[in-house]
């Protein structure tokens, strides 16, 4: 059988943000965290990457209904898609209209008020792997009678 040694490591964490990671006290972030090494260990680290965006989304409109329906194609082992919403152009900003959806299409749920929409997709792979957003979608404009 290998030896086993026990050595301890002290880790900092930090949390990201978009544009930087700071730690304003690193000792109340430092933990002591016990490692156990095997003597046969070859010292690997898997990592996952980023998943990629939500594909083809596409939106179209029930005229008597004044609802949008969005679609996309799958993101492989995606846990969860979230759909956000933008009334003012292509480039945003948006803001979430559905989130922890299991399935690639989603429908408005009440009827829309009059004005013009796009849509952006993301997926969550696991529980912390988030997608980029994918391309909006063509716009979409409701009018008191008739969706285009």
């Amino acid at each position: 059988m290998g030896r086993t040694s026990r050595t301890s490591r002290r880790v900092l964490l930090c949390v990201a943000t978009a544009t930087a990671c700071g730690i304003a006290s690193p000792a109340a972030w430092a933990t002591n965290w016990p490692l156990t090494v095997q003597s046969n260990s070859r010292g690997e680290a898997h990592a996952q990457t980023r998943p990629n965006a939500p594909a083809n989304p596409t939106a179209l409109c029930t005229a008597t209904a004044l609802q949008i329906t969005v679609s996309w194609s799958a993101v492989p082992h995606a846990a969860t898609y979230a759909v956000y919403q933008s009334t003012t152009s292509a480039s945003g900003p948006y803001t979430a209209a559905a989130t922890g959806l299991t399935t690639t299409t989603w429908t408005s749920s009440a009827p829309l008020s009059t004005g013009t929409y796009w849509y952006e997709v993301t997926a969550t792979v696991g529980t912390t792997w988030i997608s980029p957003a994918s391309t909006a979608t063509a716009p979409r404009t409701i009018t008191v009678v008739l969706c285009t």
